[in-house]
């Protein structure tokens, strides 16, 4: 998939790109197998909503599962990425957000980049958001909203919450750096709130300093988003300190090159 100059536009603009139905059922289909055999593993990649028992993330599995690390090189995700970062690209980043019909939790308002420039030392937000829809996503089971243009403040600083004090404060329901009630209300009165739908297979990218967050899930229906962040080979940030666990953030800064043939055959 080549991204046209119109689309490279309105990606700087508005700081996202929706594509409905770019992947079919059977590759789908064997994305989802391959989540659920994951989800069943007791491992700390998994992280747990705050009942215990339902699977709110799973991270790094694009290292253990072949057909995630072949997803993450098809040109489908891969040139896009590579020309919205301007060159070659690694995988920063696979994660797996599950929103569990009826108790799939809140994402609090947040963006992405504060995580990785002060947990990891990413110097630049030289990296994206490329999101697979495993499930199809409607207004009724917690559709991932978006603030367009939001992006365009850069990196708005915060301060920490109080947590653990460990990597698990960057992916709970209570978030490490959420953005305040005001500084969201100043955001949607420029940009308003897009929440992008559409059937499983859907593909949205968008940029890491692009506020977001979701609902909890109260209807029948998952909403399963599989998402890969690309990061520039030019970009690879040095750890302030200890660094996070590898399934959160890749060691291996390698350009990708493309995959061959179909995801599925």
């Amino acid at each position: 998939m080549e991204l046209t100059s119109e689309q490279m536009a309105r990606y700087e603009e508005d700081g996202l790109l929706f594509f409905p139905s770019v992947f079919n059922d059977a590759e789908i289909a064997a994305l989802q197998t391959a989540t659920e055999a994951l989800a069943v593993i007791d491992h700390p990649s998994r992280v747990m909503e705050k009942d215990g028992r339902t699977v709110r993330a799973l991270h790094g599995c694009h290292l253990t599962s072949p057909v995630m690390s072949k997803l993450t090189r098809l040109p489908r995700l891969l040139r896009p990425a590579e020309q919205l970062v301007g060159g070659p690209t690694y995988v920063y980043q696979f994660k797996i957000n599950f929103k569990a019909a009826f108790g799939g939790d809140v994402w609090k308002w947040h963006q992405d980049y504060i995580f990785w420039q002060k947990g990891d030392g990413m110097v630049e937000p030289r990296c994206v958001n490329i999101m697979v829809y495993l499930d199809e996503v409607t207004e009724f089971n917690g559709p991932l909203m978006c603030i367009p243009r939001s992006h365009r403040h850069g990196m708005i600083d915060v301060e920490a919450a109080r947590g653990r004090g460990g990597w698990q404060d960057n992916v709970s329901a209570d978030l490490k750096y959420s953005l305040d009630r005001e500084t969201i209300a100043g955001l949607v009165k420029e940009g308003g709130i897009v929440a992008p739908k559409g059937p499983r297979g859907s593909v949205m990218i968008f940029h890491p300093n692009l506020a977001h967050g979701s609902a909890p899930n109260l209807s029948p229906w998952d909403r399963t988003m599989m998402i890969v962040t690309y990061n520039s080979v030019a970009n690879v940030p040095v750890p302030p300190g200890e660094p996070r666990p590898e399934f959160l953030v890749s060691r291996d800064s390698r350009p990708l090159s493309y995959a061959d043939g179909a995801l599925v055959a």
